[in-house]
């Protein structure tokens, strides 16, 4: 796998067993127009990385909702074994800059968009079920990657999931997932705060040039137009 900095060229397995169901799911897709699709979750890491790693669905985005073209194609859940998730945008927890990282493939009438593998195995902090933390290994032994420097500035580009969740949000603690990814992964313990936080909220408040107040000086200098 490529650096962080760099975007992901694999080559593609697409006789792997979610290889397989995309194909199922560009026949599915009406030929007669054009159509784009973020592919996430495992099933990249599968294609590109080990075919042998195995996941029920492929988790795909799509600008409008193809549910009843899989429906029709016995591709959702409860229809196939390994079945198509139609997802919106917000599943995808990831950096704004994700896009330069990602790979592009084209099935006939079809775009695919494949995240690169650190973004895919960040997206999944926020949960960190047992299949999360095997994708994490499965990924380092792999290749190497992601670096315990690689995973920080990884982090610290999505530093808002360690902000309070809304109450209507299902449960999650990513501070303490991260404890337990550091543990598993590089057999130490890792302060989410000073390490990650901190540093990430500093370099925003820089990239933002100060703290604002420049600017509330600014608006207060700035006169009201005259009542009419």
């Amino acid at each position: 796998m490529p650096s962080f900095e760099q975007p992901w060229r694999p080559e593609i397995d697409w006789n792997a067993p979610a290889g397989r169901v995309i194909d199922q799911l560009v026949d599915a897709l009406p030929p007669d127009r054009p159509w784009e699709l973020i592919v996430f979750g495992s099933s990249p890491l599968q294609l590109g990385i080990d075919a042998s790693f195995l996941s029920g669905d492929v988790d795909v985005i799509s600008a409008e909702d193809i549910t009843e073209h899989c429906r029709a194609a016995g591709l959702l859940k409860g229809q196939a074994p390994i079945y198509v998730e139609p997802c919106v945008v917000t599943a995808f927890t990831v950096s704004p800059d994700w896009f330069v990282r990602a790979c592009h493939f084209r099935r006939r009438h079809v775009a695919l968009i494949f995240p690169h593998p650190i973004d895919i195995l960040v997206s999944k902090i926020k949960r960190l079920e047992e299949k999360d933390l095997r994708a994490f290994q499965m990924v380092r032994s792999r290749t190497g990657h992601p670096t315990e420097s690689e995973l920080i500035e990884a982090l610290r580009r999505v530093v808002d999931i360690y902000r309070p969740n809304f109450d209507e949000e299902s449960a999650g603690n990513p501070a303490h997932n991260t404890q337990i990814l550091w543990r598993e992964m590089f057999g130490k313990d890792i302060d989410v705060r000073q390490t990650i936080i901190t540093p990430a909220l500093t370099e925003r408040r820089r990239s933002y040039g100060g703290d604002g107040t420049g600017l509330r000086r600014t608006l207060r200098r700035i006169e009201p137009p005259p009542a009419v």
